[in-house]
């Protein structure tokens, strides 16, 4: 399964601009990770889509209802387990 952070920044927003953007992320399955901020850049992970590009137009779809200009990044989590059972593997051989 995929997972996926999406870092977003609303411009000119107040805090309830931010609390807008928790609920319209969360309708689109992005939930908040970490605790809720009411400036800056908000962290949220998504782990039902399948592509980055879903991801993509879920933020934009989700930042885009607060009426507010935004700026965003959005990056595949590595599976750090597979990385995990590598790094043992070479390690025992």
């Amino acid at each position: 399964m995929n997972t996926f952070t999406a870092r977003v920044e609303l411009h000119s927003a107040n805090p309830n601009d931010y609390n807008n953007l928790y609920t319209e992320m969360q309708k689109e399955s992005l939930v908040a990770a970490g605790e809720k901020v009411e400036s800056g850049n908000v962290e949220f992970k998504s782990k039902d889509k399948i592509s980055i590009r879903e991801v993509i137009d879920a933020v934009v779809r989700a930042a885009s209802k607060t009426g507010k200009k935004f700026s965003f990044t959005v990056m595949k989590d590595k599976n750090l387990e597979k990385l995990e059972s590598r790094m043992r593997y070479h390690l025992q051989h």
